[in-house]
């Protein structure tokens, strides 16, 4: 079923967003629906303080998932389109949310990415907690490496940010008994990223996690159930109901 699909989906990408402070507690193969409400308190820290678009790769929790993340001061995007839906989660730092956006169907499921009453941090900080190591590179661009502590979820890791504040890789433990996972950006871009990807598309309902979504079958020709996304999205992608990137003029970097 193509919710099904879209939970299995959801699962890898939570898995690489409990890592990076966002806890979503998704369990492999379980619908976000059943999932508890997070707890994160966020390596994401206060997200980025520049425009950037990447490609990005999680490997190490079923095959590799590929895709591309958009990111603007204090707002990220990350999409993993493919034929029978796609992923896609709208990470909120200043409002300190992030938007699941359900394949198909006008609906998102909201999380919180900070417990409530936490103030937001400036982006492109580095959140307390992190331990400095060393400086590195990770794809040509420049980073430190830090190690981040144990969650209620998994036993710790190590995640390289950017001058800019930008996660550019992160190694660690999604959950006790799942195998390691990496989140990689490469080839990223200085450029001004358009506004609305940030934002939900018009009309679209908020769903209660607690309740069951309705199930839809499967487009025809759907690959079979499990199957990951492969590839990252054409020059210029963008879902339904939001228009593309604003092809501007790269920016300044801090």
């Amino acid at each position: 079923m193509l919710f099904q699909r879209a939970a299995l989906r959801a699962a890898w990408i939570g898995a690489t967003l409990s890592v990076l402070g966002a806890d979503l507690g998704l369990a492999q193969n379980a619908p976000p629906a059943a999932s508890p409400p997070p707890q994160g308190t966020g390596v994401g820290g206060g997200g980025p303080a520049t425009d950037y678009t990447a490609a990005f790769k999680i490997q190490g929790y079923g095959p590799t998932v590929r895709g591309r993340a958009y990111g603007a001061p204090g707002k990220e995007r990350r999409e993993t389109p493919d034929p029978w839906g796609g992923s896609t989660i709208i990470f909120r730092y200043d409002l300190g949310m992030a938007w699941t956006i359900l394949p198909g169907q006008p609906r998102y499921i909201e999380f919180p990415l900070r417990p409530p009453g936490t103030p937001a941090l400036p982006p492109g900080s580095v959140p307390p907690g992190l331990a400095r190591i060393e400086d590195d590179d990770i794809n040509d661009v420049p980073a430190t490496k830090y190690a981040f502590p144990p969650t209620n979820t998994g036993p710790g890791g190590y995640v390289w940010l950017s001058r800019e504040g930008i996660a550019l890789r992160i190694d660690g433990q999604p959950q006790p008994g799942l195998p390691e996972i990496r989140f990689e950006l490469d080839n990223v871009t200085y450029a001004q990223q358009n506004p609305a990807l940030f934002e939900l598309p018009a009309g679209y309902q908020r769903v209660d996690p607690q309740m069951p979504p309705t199930a839809a079958a499967p487009p025809q020709g759907a690959p079979p159930q499990g199957m990951p996304p492969q590839g990252a999205p054409p020059q210029g992608y963008a879902p339904p109901g939001l228009p593309p990137p604003a092809p501007q003029g790269p920016v300044r970097v801090p």
